[in-house]
């Protein structure tokens, strides 16, 4: 047991230190720094945040939500986004799962057929791309993310989606309150009452940071919520989903939109009390996802989804 547990710990610590770029190393010296200064000047002794209930309270706020967002980025960044299973092979009979007969399939662009990577020699799940960077399929690729040195796919999407929402708030509450403090001891109108220039310039490049970090994370942020509404990936946005009915082409905007809820549902999880809560991966195992054709199985024929989930 003791050396099983050696052997797991080993192999941790040489997957953290082989993720170790220049570009994981970047963010975690500034996600550090911001953090940081926040703590020093923001919630410092001048700063009104620092006396009484309220200002214990959002001290606590500002902890809790950048701890959750170096937690969730740690997770994206060690996580396996999900490879192919070994045995996979599509399903020939029934791509909507139900032996009904009814075929609904995810196909190549080019001929029509099962979807097949010619790089990997093997069938692709639906969602399932090849990237060039990690040299292999990843199950629902949405990108590869130079910020992370790793794909983003089906087993630490949610996870990168935690990090964008708990760093945008991390991120806004330190523009606040060093913006709170560089108005009421730098730039006061009465005049500056610190009198150190590299307490100054730390500051105010802090702030100025800061700033910049939360307009690109929440506009990046936003971004992935619209996917989420929509049960998109970034791949699937630019590119489309190529799909086919008993063998007859269909116009389907998005055969995996199933409505607001239900595709938030598909990836924070099925109780909403515990969306906001941390976790890696989206429901499944990453090779078959709900359809358009299953939510429509109640009528005669597959309906063509609305555009109701789309923003």
């Amino acid at each position: 047991m003791e050396a099983r547990r050696g052997a797991r710990t080993r192999a941790f610590v040489r997957r953290c230190i082989g993720k170790l770029n220049l570009p994981v190393i970047l963010v975690l010296v500034v996600y550090a720094y911001v953090y940081k200064m926040t703590m020093r000047y923001g919630f410092g002794e001048r700063s009104p945040a620092s006396s009484g209930q309220p200002g214990a309270f959002a001290k606590g706020i500002f902890v809790i939500t950048a701890g959750l967002g170096w937690v969730m980025y740690a997770c994206t960044v060690l996580r396996d986004p999900g490879k192919v299973p070994s045995d996979y092979a599509p399903c020939v009979e029934s791509g909507g799962g139900g032996g009904s007969g009814e075929m609904f399939v995810e196909t190549k662009r080019k001929g029509g057929g099962h979807r097949f990577c010619q790089k990997c020699e093997r069938h692709k799940p639906p969602r399932t791309h090849h990237c060039r960077v990690c040299k292999r399929c990843v199950l629902r690729m949405d990108h590869h993310c130079v910020w992370v040195n790793n794909c983003v796919g089906h087993y630490n999407y949610k996870s990168f989606f935690l990090f964008l929402a708990y760093t945008t708030m991390a991120l806004a509450q330190a523009v606040y309150h060093l913006g709170t403090f560089s108005r009421d001891e730098i730039f006061s109108p009465h005049g500056s009452a610190v009198d150190d220039f590299m307490t100054t310039s730390l500051v105010t490049m802090s702030l100025c940071l800061a700033l910049a970090l939360t307009v690109a994370i929440s506009l990046l942020f936003l971004w992935h919520v619209r996917l989420v509404v929509n049960n998109k990936t970034t791949i699937e946005h630019y590119e489309g989903v190529r799909s086919k009915y008993n063998n007859i082409p269909h116009v389907i905007e998005h055969p995996y939109s199933l409505g607001v809820h239900a595709n938030v549902r598909e990836i924070l999880g099925r109780n909403a009390v515990l969306w906001c809560t941390p976790g890696c991966k989206i429901s499944g195992d990453g090779t078959r996802f709900t359809s358009i054709l299953e939510m429509s199985r109640g009528g005669s024929s597959v309906a063509a989804p609305t555009r109701s989930a789309v923003i």
